[in-house]
């Protein structure tokens, strides 16, 4: 009779290679209201859209060339559509067109120079390939457990007067008409500022329930002194605001010219032009979000939101603004345009805490399932899927034990997901090398 046993793994290089992509590209901040597509050409752009599909062009070298081009360009469009309802993405023809040449380009290559690649069905995992994963795993529980400032809503100070118009020195005032303004304690969800905005009989019972402070008289304002708003509603609205760790402001106005800057203060609850809670403000034809909380400072200036050009003369818009502990949002007549995340920039290493955060939940989880699979693969006793479930249990648990990422992973609802993404490729990628037979003894 003849045995056989496990000796080692090997890595397939196509779902690691499908996985990079789908988490660098397609998981979302949050959904949005349809981007605009581009078309025009930028060179770094292209550059980065190249080597993001080299490695699925290495993956498929052995395929036709027209397959390899027909098959990143399938991947990159439909990822490039999905896009157009992602914050913060930026779909264009350039990055479909970029993504097929990395891959067909990475595949030529490859075939060109195919002894430097490694023969058999993936690449052998020996002892320095484990240690290099240790040493990633090692790093990340390092980078996981550095703590930034708090994006907390905190330190707000209820004795700062609450104006619309300016600020209470006569600063940076405004010009324009407010017709009405909604103070709430909370970032209020998708359904309740869509019924707000409908200014409907919904809308209305829906302020009177939640809003601290309403005003829904028409104020004109031609740069001269702001109005301020009673005393016990400034009060009021501090204190729930931060214990709700959030807030929204929803305020209908018309905007006399896109010529204001400073930026002037359309609502803000402040001292001074330098010491706020928050405040929101005109910038051209901009609007600025500025929050005050640890992370940002006594000014909110660290980390403001600004929009783009969104304004016109003369016409009006309702304009939802806030924060939710962690994100600050302006959206104007329905349509997110802008968008901070506070968490993210506070964070120590803040380029790995916003667009790289997936890939970075992605890559915990493929370290996990390497590691388990790898090591617990010794013991026969357990099942074969035993360290897969284990690594997908860790690393939805990662906000447990990376707790510097907790606030960032709960600004990022997709950042889960990606982890989750990076356990099933891994699980994928790994392929058991049997040990030769060898015979039994009677």
């Amino acid at each position: 009779m003849i045995s056989t046993a496990t000796t080692g793994y090997r890595l397939r290089l196509l779902p690691l290679a499908l996985a990079a992509v789908i988490v660098t590209t397609s998981i979302p901040a949050e959904l949005c209201s349809p981007n605009r597509w581009e078309t025009h050409f930028d060179a770094g752009d292209v550059a980065v859209n190249l080597l993001l599909y080299a490695p699925l062009g290495v993956a498929l070298r052995r395929r036709p060339w027209w397959q390899v081009l027909a098959g990143a360009a399938a991947v990159s469009g439909a990822i490039e559509l999905w896009q157009v309802w992602c914050a913060q993405r930026h779909p264009a023809s350039w990055d479909v067109i970029a993504n097929g040449a990395g891959a067909l380009l990475a595949a030529l290559a490859v075939r060109r120079w195919r002894r430097n690649v490694p023969a058999g069905t993936g690449i052998p995992l020996g002892t320095n390939e484990k240690v290099a994963t240790v040493g990633v795993l090692v790093a990340l529980l390092v980078f996981g457990n550095l703590r930034g400032a708090s994006p907390a809503l905190t330190g707000w100070d209820a004795g700062y007067p609450l104006l619309l118009g300016s600020e209470a020195t006569g600063d940076r005032a405004w010009d324009g008409t407010i017709r009405s303004v909604a103070l709430y304690p909370g970032w209020l969800s998708a359904r309740e500022r869509r019924l707000l905005e409908s200014d409907g009989p919904e809308g209305r019972a829906l302020e009177a329930a939640r809003a601290v402070h309403a005003v829904h008289d028409s104020v004109t304002f031609t740069g001269g002194p702001g109005l301020r708003l009673p005393a016990e509603a400034a009060r009021a609205f501090a204190q729930a605001a931060q214990a709700r760790d959030g807030f929204t402001v929803v305020t209908r106005f018309v905007p006399q010219d896109t010529l204001q800057d400073g930026p002037t203060r359309i609502v803000s609850f402040s001292l001074d032009p330098y010491h706020r809670n928050f405040t929101l403000a005109q910038q051209e034809s901009r609007l600025v979000l500025r929050v005050r909380t640890p992370a940002t400072g006594e000014n909110g200036r660290r980390h403001d939101v600004d929009t783009a050009p969104v304004l016109e003369p003369g016409r009006p818009v309702t304009v939802v603004a806030g924060y939710d502990g962690r994100v600050g949002r302006i959206l104007v007549d329905g349509r997110l345009v802008g968008r901070t995340n506070v968490a993210a920039a506070a964070c120590r290493v803040p380029g790995l805490c916003n667009e790289v955060l997936p890939s970075i939940c992605a890559l915990v989880g493929a370290v996990l399932t390497l590691l388990g699979t790898c090591f617990l693969s010794r013991f026969r006793r357990l099942p074969v899927a035993a360290p897969v479930l284990l690594a997908a249990v860790a690393t939805l648990l990662a906000p447990w034990w990376l707790p510097a990422l907790a606030d960032v992973m709960a600004a990022q609802p997709g950042a889960p997901v990606a982890g989750l993404i990076g356990v099933a490729a891994m699980a994928a990628a790994l392929v058991a090398r049997a040990a030769p037979p060898t015979p039994r003894q009677p």
